[in-house]
């Protein structure tokens, strides 16, 4: 089985460079040469140490000042707009703290002892240095001012911190003391000029009104006479309009059904519900002496239906008084609908004769009336209207001089207020500072802080840290143990082959896996064999390649194939480096017939094959050694020969192994890498190069070829992994009974 998979990614992204797997990469190259982030932290933890042992201590005393101010009703509170007004003059507190005068004082106010430091340097700069070491800033949203003085005496700073807060106090209270007078005899000089104006202006005002047609009720809003007659007149005589209209179009109607000889029962209806059925009845002869009965029932009616909505107000819809007056209302309904039926049907018993001229007269009276009504009320409008436009200059003169007087009086109240608060102010100091938190001697340093130090320390050792293992990791181009091989390729380690002891020779005799079956090599061996077997893929037919010339591969597949044969696995093994046959000279078969003669003969491939095959010394192993060297190797292995001849043996054995050219020299791994089912790539690490290894990677990836893993060849024991070390060491090579191939061959055919 495979000694280690790579969890994060599948093989088909083998050669992917996503972030996260870069980031991993880089992790697992961190975690090899942790030596280097070590040593880089401990050199910045000893100079970190060096300068907060040479470092001299810095000291610091603090102290807090409430600013307040006090007017007419006491200590302002905080969400009025005087005290906003004290936080927007907070920085202006906060220079006046720093300023030469206040400085100065605080300097004169300390005893020579505590002008020690200050004495290192010439007497004019004093207050510079004062203010370098000084810092004040502002609390946000509350009126205080922070101080902080930093020393290398603590009693310097402590010293320094007392002073200062008494010298700023004594001027902030001095300040606003002095001019408090001056400034209430400014704002009194301003509000008699003010009130004079005042007094103008509104003697302006009652002027204006007196010459317009303007009334005024008591809130001082005013109502325009003449606009008021000119809306009225207007909403008049748009109604005049409206009747107008209607009767105009119920003459032409007439006066066409008339020219037309038309049915004019539908408009004599129309007169009747208009003009009214006792007009009508009495222009058309029809007089009756029942009107005052019709109106008295009426009225029943639209009582009824008053009282009715009242009941159901408080009754149900079921209550015997809500049903009365659903009955009577009903009752009275039918009466008036049956007697505007008589009206009609009179109507239409007078002669249509009789009753044209008198329609139309009808509708051209009321027509008439209608178009006079609308020109009298018209022409009453146009004067009014005329007359209100020209009093809008003296309604804006109004509105004008207005707005000035109640912004006049605005910023006379704000000026009587100004002088109450100056004026109490004056007496009770006005501003107010109060110490809210006194200075204290402190022992304890604030500079260099430890936790500062060892935080920078850390930072910047595995900054340096990190940045040397990436310029190591790019200038080292070599792997250094077979876990740093998988991390940049990640396709899994098969098995990790250590390297030979023996001086080697030629013929299957000397082969490792053959001469000594139960030794550690062997078991490297049949390490792979099994990872191989028990991968997901096929692998019935696998090609083995390498990265460059000397990585160990005919060696490798060498003995790859006596494993499976000892397995009793009847193996194929077929020697596809025409150019330069390793395998055939290793078996000791040169000057054969091969893989070169099968596929440039005619013959069919079921027939000569077999007379290139070779079989071995040992049992179900046959090999195809490369025979004569053609001059087009990879054109012979793109034929379909070369496929014939796959499919042949895979009929005919149980195991088929290739062994081709290195990846990165000519084409034909790749060509027949995408005719079997997979590949194994054996590397080196003491001898390829990372990027050699990556692009032999890459390349195979790229031309679709499936990786079944990794065979690491010829590692020394300081390269060897823990698991690889346990596995040789312990379970092999001091068992008191050892495990012989034969028990390990049965242990496998059980697994497959």
């Amino acid at each position: 089985m495979a000694i280690d998979n790579d969890p994060l990614s599948p093989r088909a992204e083998a050669t992917g460079s996503h972030p996260l797997t870069e980031v991993f990469r880089f992790l697992q190259v961190v975690k090899l040469r942790r030596n280097v982030l070590l040593v880089c932290l401990a050199a910045a933890g000893v100079l970190g140490a060096i300068y907060y042992l040479t470092t001299p201590k810095i000291y610091e005393s603090a102290a807090e000042v409430l600013v307040l101010q006090i007017g007419s009703e006491g200590l302002k509170n905080q969400g009025n707009s005087s005290q906003r007004g004290i936080q927007d003059y907070m920085p202006t507190y906060q220079k006046i703290l720093t300023s030469d005068r206040v400085l100065d004082a605080t300097i004169k106010a300390l005893p020579p002892a505590y002008l020690a430091e200050l004495k290192t340097v010439p007497k004019e700069k004093w207050i510079a240095t004062l203010r370098t070491n000084l810092n004040v800033g502002t609390s946000r949203g509350a009126n205080i001012l922070e101080m902080r003085y930093r020393s290398k005496s603590p009693r310097i700073a402590f010293a320094m911190v007392q002073s200062l807060l008494a010298s700023y106090t004594r001027f902030v209270n001095e300040m606003h003391k002095n001019n408090a007078g001056d400034m209430l005899e400014s704002l009194t000089r301003e509000k008699a000029m003010h009130e004079q104006k005042l007094q103008e202006k509104e003697r302006e005002l009652v002027q204006l009104k007196r010459r317009s047609e303007v009334l005024f009720s008591g809130k001082d809003d005013m109502t325009n006479v003449v606009v008021s007659r000119v809306v009225k007149l207007n909403e008049a005589l748009v109604e005049a309009q409206r009747t107008t209209v209607e009767a105009r179009s119920f003459l032409n109607s007439v006066e066409s059904a008339i020219a037309s000889g038309g049915d004019i029962q539908q408009l004599l209806q129309q007169a009747i519900d208009t003009v009214g059925d006792s007009l009508m009845l009495r222009e058309m002869g029809l007089g009756t002496d029942d009107n005052q009965v019709l109106a008295y029932f009426e009225r029943q009616l639209v009582d009824a239906q008053a009282d009715l909505r009242n009941k159901l107000a408080h009754f149900g819809p079921k209550h015997p008084q809500v049903r009365e007056l659903e009955d009577k209302i009903k009752q009275t309904h039918t009466y008036l609908l049956q007697r505007k039926q008589q009206v009609a049907a009179s109507v239409r018993e007078t002669r249509e004769s009789e009753l044209r001229p008198k329609l139309s007269a009808i509708a051209r009276q009321k027509f008439n009336q209608a178009a006079n009504h609308e020109q009298s009320i018209r022409a009453e409008f146009e004067r009014e209207k005329s007359l209100a436009l020209s009093l809008n200059n003296q309604l804006a003169q109004i509105q004008i001089a207005e707005l000035d007087i109640k912004r006049m009086r605005s910023f006379y109240d704000l000026l009587l207020d100004r002088i109450r608060d100056v004026d109490l102010g004056r007496e009770s100091g006005g501003m107010r500072t109060s110490v809210v938190s006194e200075p204290r001697l402190s022992s304890i340093p604030v500079a260099p802080r430890m936790s500062f130090i060892g935080t920078v320390a850390l930072f910047c050792g595995t900054a340096i840290g990190l940045l040397l293992i990436y310029i190591l990791d790019a200038l080292d181009d070599r792997f250094r143990s077979p876990e740093e091989l998988k991390l940049h390729l990640r396709f899994p380690i098969l098995a990790l082959i250590a390297k030979l002891d023996g001086a080697g020779g030629l013929g299957i005799a000397n082969v490792e896996a053959f001469r000594n079956p139960n030794g550690l090599a062997a078991e490297a061996y049949r390490t792979l064999r099994s990872a191989i077997s028990f991968s997901a893929e096929d692998t019935g037919r696998l090609v083995i390649t390498s990265t460059e010339p000397g990585d160990g591969k005919t060696t490798t597949l060498a003995n790859l194939a006596v494993t499976y044969a000892q397995a009793r696995k009847r193996t194929l093994l077929i020697d596809a480096d025409m150019r330069r046959p390793g395998m055939t000279a290793m078996l000791e078969l040169k000057g054969q017939q091969g893989l070169s003669q099968i596929l440039r003969d005619d013959r069919a491939i079921a027939d000569c094959a077999p007379l290139n095959v070779y079989a071995m010394p040992l049992e179900n192993l046959d090999v195809i050694p490369a025979g004569p060297r053609p001059g087009n190797p990879a054109e012979l292995l793109q034929s379909e020969r070369f496929s014939d001849l796959l499919a042949w043996a895979e009929t005919q054995y149980d195991q088929i192994l290739i062994d081709a050219p290195p990846i990165l020299a000519v084409a034909d791994p790749a060509i027949i890498g995408r005719l079997v089912d997979g590949c194994v790539l054996v590397v080196r690490p003491d001898k390829n190069r990372r990027r050699v290894v990556i692009r032999a990677g890459e390349a195979l990836m790229s031309a679709g070829v499936t990786v079944v893993g990794m065979a690491v060849n010829h590692l020394g024991k300081e390269m060897t992994s823990d698991a690889y070390s346990y596995g040789y060491g312990h379970g092999y090579g001091h068992d008191s009974h050892p495990q012989t191939a034969d028990d390990e061959e049965h242990q496998y055919q059980r697994a497959a």
